[in-house]
């Protein structure tokens, strides 16, 4: 499934399993954060690589494209890791959420790297996911691509977010997160995931500060 035989299979284990069944240190949550990191680099140095002539805009386009969380969440569907995961008996249906699904491809992936190295998460991330010819539309990205991009268009210092509040369980956290653009404005989102509370406070600051100054 993954095309790889883990030499330390507490790090697989570990990839699986949610906060709610062992705690946020024995869960998946710090694989996550080091397999956002090293997603992002396979992803880039693809890109750069595939994309010789695409500037820093499309790249930033296409590399949205690929690293949001229903891109990641199609690839754990696809492989059938959400059946896997291991999370206390009262969280039912939490293995269906799209956020859950994303942070265990992310995990799965510094799993890999961890255990195997660079050269097979790069193997294991090029043969899952499908890097589209064709430039992905405005409608295909999320909110902080657009963010994103809107403030590299006006000439403005990139979206910076930052932890408000974390609230709630270890199995049922809630995220308050701000973003903020130097000379622009502020905003803040929740959600039930950190990425999901970036995405929200993102929505929230296009509708305040862009798509409303067009109206």
């Amino acid at each position: 499934m993954l095309g790889h035989h883990f030499a330390d299979q507490t790090l697989l284990v570990s990839a699986f399993t949610h906060a709610s069944r062992a705690g946020p240190k024995s869960s998946y949550e710090r694989l996550e954060f080091l397999g956002d990191r090293v997603l992002g680099l396979v992803l880039t140095d693809h890109l750069v690589r595939h994309f010789p002539h695409a500037d820093q805009g499309e790249l930033t386009k296409r590399y949205h494209h690929l690293s949001q969380e229903a891109a990641l969440a199609q690839v754990c569907q696809r492989l059938g890791l959400q059946t896997l995961i291991l999370h206390a008996p009262l969280q039912k249906g939490l293995s269906e959420r799209e956020s859950v699904q994303s942070d265990i491809i992310e995990a799965v992936i510094a799993a890999l790297y961890l255990d195997g190295g660079l050269d097979v998460v790069r193997q294991f991330i090029l043969t899952n996911w499908t890097i589209p010819e064709q430039l992905p539309t405005q409608a295909e990205t999320n909110p902080k691509s657009e963010l994103q991009e809107w403030a590299a268009s006006e000439k403005c210092e990139l979206p910076l977010y930052r932890l408000v509040k974390q609230t709630g369980s270890a199995h049922e956290p809630a995220f308050k997160i701000a973003v903020s653009i130097k000379g622009v404005g502020r905003c803040t989102g929740e959600g039930s995931s950190h990425k999901q509370a970036e995405r929200e406070a993102a929505r929230q600051f296009l509708h305040r500060y862009v798509h409303d100054k067009k109206e």
